[in-house]
């Protein structure tokens, strides 16, 4: 679904209106830059929850590949991270893939997504662990060591509902039946 930007809540209160326009279908062009950015991308910055109230939310640089059977953004985190630990805890995350700067480039115009998702960590050896396992490695060969280590353990994000930055003045809402379809075509 695609929203027009809205106008400011100053205004939209004047109007009585809620701040959102009527969301309009995606552009073809619009789910495939989406797709393009997923699958192109390696690194996502995780937000996570604490439960602690003294302790603040956690923002993370975290590799991720993305498991097409699954269905989900897979993370390699050890047990003695804290993101692993608030994962854990509370399992709704956020993770912002966003388009590589380009120094010539005004930064406002790059492209982005801002995913909310639910962090689950799959057994070892079940199914949904080694799809994790598989699309993992074969994003990053390099991380076998790292997956044999007991202490490491794959974490599946679920997509549930994601804000996509096309460009300046072009955001959309992007719905978890597109947001799974693109996760699951690489094309």
């Amino acid at each position: 679904m695609a929203r027009k930007h809205a106008p400011s809540s100053a205004g939209a209160r004047a109007a009585g209106a809620s701040g959102a326009s009527e969301p309009s279908p995606a552009s073809p062009r619009s789910a495939q830059t989406l797709r393009a950015l997923l699958h192109s991308r390696r690194t996502a910055t995780l937000a996570t929850q604490s439960q602690q109230a003294a302790e603040a939310p956690g923002i993370w640089l975290v590799p991720y590949a993305i498991d097409g059977v699954g269905k989900c953004l897979v993370l390699l985190a050890s047990s003695a991270a804290p993101h692993a630990r608030q994962m854990q805890a509370q399992p709704v995350v956020s993770l912002l893939i966003a388009q590589s700067e380009s120094a010539p480039q005004p930064v406002h115009i790059h492209e982005r997504v801002s995913i909310i998702g639910l962090a689950k960590f799959p057994v070892s050896g079940s199914a949904a662990w080694v799809s994790a396992r598989h699309a993992y490695l074969r994003r990053f060969p390099d991380a076998t060591t790292m997956t044999q280590l007991g202490d490491f353990r794959f974490v599946c994000i679920g997509p549930q509902h994601a804000r996509h930055v096309v460009g300046y003045g072009a955001t959309r809402s992007v719905e978890q039946p597109e947001l799974l379809a693109l996760l699951a075509s690489p094309h």
